[in-house]
């Protein structure tokens, strides 16, 4: 998972226990355009309560980052997103992703570019973030508050020639929807990676 939102999900746990994080009901979308066989841009936007910012704001008076210290913040409503783009060539993206778990994009030939994003280990890094202290009544909270909320993986920029993603009506979009309540129950039969080869 990209570092600032698994950042985020831990500094949450870590200023309130669990019963805080299960206020945030954040969503997390990333997006990656290719836009040639050697350049790309990724957008990630992470959208949460504005009450959950102030908080985390709060926090970072004692050292830790501010949300969104590098991005673009939009209020929309009662929530606030926060846009962080990315562009240039494939090796210059670092998606400020720890351990490979960012997506890798590579050229392999014939017009083609592969958009790979690494999902094995994501259940296993939210564990090890929140702790073990998932007893059935707190999996019960966690359900309530993030039922309808979702990191969702977008590929975009040319035809979709091979994916084992959703691929959108007109071809051009491969995109894939990961529900938090699956995710923290650990239900969700999610393959180990999630990929998109598109045709420029």
């Amino acid at each position: 998972m990209h570092k600032m939102t698994m950042t985020t999900l831990t500094r949450l746990a870590g200023a309130g226990g669990l019963a805080l994080l299960l206020t945030a009901c954040m969503d997390v979308s990333m997006t990656v355009d290719v836009q040639s066989e050697t350049e790309a841009e990724a957008t990630m936007v992470t959208s949460m309560a504005a009450d959950m910012v102030e908080l985390m704001n709060a926090q970072a008076e004692g050292g830790d980052e501010e949300f969104c210290a590098e991005g673009e913040l939009i209020e929309n409503a009662d929530m606030i997103d926060c846009v962080v783009v990315q562009s240039g060539p494939f090796d210059e993206l670092d998606f400020e992703a720890e351990d490979g778990q960012g997506p890798m994009i590579e050229a392999i030939g014939g017009g083609q570019v592969r958009v790979t994003f690494p999902t094995g280990d994501l259940a296993e890094s939210l564990d090890e973030s929140m702790g073990e202290e998932q007893d059935p009544q707190m999996q019960a909270m966690i359900t309530s508050m993030f039922e309808g909320h979702a990191i969702t993986i977008t590929v975009t920029g040319g035809t979709v020639v091979d994916t084992n993603m959703n691929i959108s009506a007109d071809g051009m979009t491969a995109n894939y929807e990961i529900p938090f309540v699956d995710l923290f129950a650990a239900t969700l039969d999610m393959p180990g990676e999630l990929y998109a080869v598109v045709q420029k």
